[in-house]
């Protein structure tokens, strides 16, 4: 009876030793090794501010800073490179020069910064997307380097180019006196934001030649007429106001008058004729075919450009994959029923002792 009731004890003990022990601690996971060239990081560092294309809506530039900071105990010297997606390019950049073998990718910069230091380079980007595009984002990338070839991590910054929008013309022309004449026209922005410039075409037939404003030279109106470029900005509702002085010869004539690019602008009233003979005219107003929808041409960022979304991801504990095995809970049932056997058996054990 006594090798019994201690068995009993003895069982219940080893099971019971588990639950009162609580979960056993994990054991740390080895951490890996890392090479020299991962351990090597640059003390200058690089970032580059938001860019919005406009002026010369065929290729619209914008402004692009980059501040280089020194974040060592020491003077260095700050360096940054600079990446460009498809349809962006860099047009003014003297500190610039571009990375063999790595397509738009330009090496920037290289002054002498003290510890703590910072220096902003102002640069120039373009488009250079072989059509007018608006409406479109792309990214590039900057990334500070050391003297030693040491290089930040990228960060990204956005490129804008323009939206479309609205801009209504009108124009009155003047009698014609002694072979010319003067076209006043008016360009009100009746979109909702401000722009950086525009394009006027000047469609002249036979006997009849722009005499100012001077026509931009690029190909486009060659022997049908004159591209007047207006770079200023306009705001929301304000009206560009200027005179086209024409020499005209040969009896009456027609001139077509509009905005382009014409798939920049949303609404219809961006063309008209006027009608040039000695009692003056004004617009007749005939409508263009409203423009596409969309930009005929859309910029796709490179992948190196694009930017790079840190993903985190927190599983509650409802979703998590369940456990298997016996639980702890499992045990300590086990462990009392054990208990209340060996508690049964010493009551036993005395009773028939006293009998």
């Amino acid at each position: 009876m006594n090798r019994l009731l201690s068995s009993g004890l003895l069982a219940a003990a080893v099971l019971l030793a588990p639950v009162l022990a609580g979960p056993a601690a994990a054991a740390p996971a080895a951490s890996p090794t890392a090479s020299p060239s991962e351990t090597a990081v640059s003390t200058i560092t690089a970032r580059g501010d938001l860019v919005f294309l406009g002026g010369d809506p065929w290729s619209p530039t914008g402004p692009l800073e980059v501040s280089v900071r020194n974040s060592g105990g020491t003077a260095a010297k700050g360096f940054f490179v600079l990446r460009l997606p498809v349809d962006a390019d860099l047009i003014l950049g003297g500190d610039c020069r571009t990375v063999q073998g790595t397509p738009r990718t330009w090496l920037c910069g290289g002054a002498e910064l003290p510890a703590g230091a910072e220096r902003v380079y102002r640069l120039t980007v373009g488009s250079s997307a072989p059509q007018p595009v608006f409406g479109v984002q792309a990214w590039g990338a900057v990334a500070g380097r050391d003297a030693a070839g040491v290089t930040d991590e990228f960060s990204d910054f956005r490129i804008n180019w323009p939206d479309r929008t609205s801009l209504r013309l009108r124009a009155t022309a003047d009698p014609v006196v002694n072979g010319t004449t003067t076209v006043r026209v008016k360009v009100t922005n009746t979109g909702t934001f401000d722009i950086g410039g525009y394009s006027f075409t000047v469609t002249t037939p036979a006997g009849v030649r722009v005499a100012s404003p001077t026509c931009a030279d690029r190909g486009r109106m060659v022997g049908v007429g004159c591209e007047i470029l207006r770079p200023k900005v306009l705001a929301d509702g304000t009206t560009d106001s200027f005179d086209v002085h024409l020499t005209v010869t040969g009896g009456e004539k027609t001139v077509q008058l509009s905005l382009a690019p014409t798939n920049r602008y949303t609404n219809k009233d961006t063309a008209l004729t006027v009608r040039l003979n000695g009692s003056g005219g004004s617009g007749a107003g005939d409508a263009t075919t409203p423009p596409p929808a969309g930009p005929t041409v859309t910029p796709s960022p490179t992948a190196t450009a694009s930017p790079t979304a840190t993903v985190t991801s927190s599983t509650p504990d409802v979703a998590q994959l369940p456990r298997t095995g016996v639980s702890g809970s499992t045990y300590g049932l086990v462990g009392v029923a054990l208990l209340a056997l060996g508690a049964g058996l010493l009551l036993l054990r005395r009773r028939l002792s006293r009998g």
